[in-house]
């Protein structure tokens, strides 16, 4: 019966011993739960993007885009350009408005929500001084293409990878 008893205390002093050597600078049970929480809601706007773009396409055009990402998939050396510019060449100026308009909205909304986390998570700074922040040059931003955003969709960057590597 001792044994037994020993036994538990130790097993139920172990989680309290390591709870109080833990880092001070890693998170702690809350804010592990509202990082997951966060994430939700990451995956969540990701699915309402991918939703409403697919939504967009017409039936011949959603069976034109698999294709496309099909033959990239298994091209020996594949062109996402020229992908870029065949999915833009068949898309209705229609289509390509309702995919701009969800990529905008996506864009602001994921925006908003990493203001939000990085509100909720004053993340510790290396030497205790601000990070510095990252200057884009005098590069003006490109406004991306609806084929550009099918194919970053299709690689699971949330359309926008296609756009940030120049691809037209």
């Amino acid at each position: 019966m001792k044994r037994i008893l020993l036994a538990l205390a130790f097993v139920l002093a172990v989680p309290a011993i390591a709870g109080a050597q833990q880092d001070p600078g890693s998170p702690g049970p809350a804010m592990r739960q509202q990082m997951r929480t966060d994430m939700q809601q990451m995956m969540k706007l990701h699915q309402q993007f991918r939703a409403q773009v697919l939504g967009a396409l017409t039936p011949a055009h959603k069976q034109l885009y698999a294709s496309v990402v099909g033959s990239l998939a298994i091209a020996a050396s594949p062109d996402p350009r020229a992908a870029v510019k065949q999915l833009d060449a068949a898309l209705s100026p229609s289509e390509k408005t309702a995919i701009l308009n969800a990529s905008t909205q996506f864009m602001t909304a994921m925006k908003s929500l990493r203001r939000q986390v990085m509100a909720n998570h004053p993340w510790p700074k290396p030497n205790g001084s601000p990070w510095p922040h990252r200057s884009h040059g005098s590069r003006k931003p490109r406004t991306p293409d609806a084929g550009a955003i099918l194919l970053g969709m299709a690689g699971g960057h949330g359309g926008m990878m296609m756009h940030r590597m120049g691809h037209p």
